[in-house]
C-alpha cells in the first residue's frame, strides 16, 4: 500500500498541554497585517544565553553547557509562567492537541470556536531546547464530539526556532511509532 503524503509536511499523533486564547480585534489586525510576532512574549529580544551561544563553537563542550543552561532557563520560565497565569489570568483556556505538524495542528477542548478566528497557543514541547512554544493559528475546521470539539487550525504565525522545536518533535515521535510497530510486528510473528 503507498502513502501519499498530501500535505507540507508530516504529522503525528500526539498529546501535548496547552494554553490558548481567541485574538481580540486589534490583535487579529496585526496578524492580518503580517505583524503577528509582535503578540510573543520573547519577540526579537535574544537572551544573554543565546548571545554566548551565537559566539561558542559549533560542537564544542561550551555550547553544549550553553545549550543545557538555556534548557534550564527555558524550563524556568515555563515554572515561573505557570505560576503566574495560575493567579492572574482567567482568559486562557487549557487543553490538548492531539495531532500536530510543522504547519497545522488539532486542538481538543470544550469551547466551540468560530471558523476563520484566530487563536494564540502557548505549548510545552518536551525534548526540546526551547521547550515552551507560542504560535498563532487560523481555526479551519471544526468536529463536535460528545465530549467537545476537535480544532483543525493552520499555523499562521511561528518562530523559526518553535517550528524547527515542532518538526524535530515529530520526526522523534515517527521514528518511536515505527521502532513501535517493527516491535509489534516481530513479536507477532514469533521473531
Amino acid at each position: 500500500m503507498n502513502f501519499v503524503n498530501k500535505r507540507g509536511h508530516f504529522r503525528v499523533e500526539i498529546l501535548v498541554p496547552v494554553k490558548w486564547q481567541v485574538l481580540n480585534e486589534e490583535e487579529t489586525e496585526k496578524v492580518k497585517n503580517g505583524t503577528g510576532s509582535s503578540l510573543f512574549r520573547q519577540e526579537g529580544l535574544p537572551g544573554p544565553i543565546e548571545e554566548f551561544l551565537e559566539q561558542a563553537s559549533p560542537g564544542s563542550k561550551e555550547e553544549q553547557l550553553y545549550r543545557s543552561l538555556q534548557l534550564l532557563n527555558n524550563k524556568l520560565d515555563f515554572i515561573i509562567d505557570q505560576l503566574l497565569s495560575r493567579s492572574i489570568d482567567g482568559t486562557l483556556n487549557r487543553d490538548d492537541i492531539i495531532e500536530i505538524s510543522a504547519s497545522g495542528l488539532k486542538l481538543r477542548t470544550t469551547e466551540n470556536i468560530d471558523i476563520g478566528a484566530f487563536l494564540k497557543i502557548n505549548l510545552i514541547m518536551p525534548g526540546t531546547f526551547q521547550y515552551q512554544l507560542e504560535l498563532i493559528v487560523e481555526v479551519l475546521r471544526i468536529e463536535e464530539r460528545s465530549d467537545g470539539f476537535i480544532i483543525a487550525a493552520r499555523i499562521i504565525c511561528i518562530d523559526d526556532d518553535a517550528q524547527d522545536s515542532i518538526v524535530k518533535t515529530v520526526f522523534q515521535k515517527q521514528r518511536m511509532d515505527i521502532r513501535r510497530l517493527k516491535s509489534s510486528q516481530e513479536d507477532n510473528n514469533g521473531g
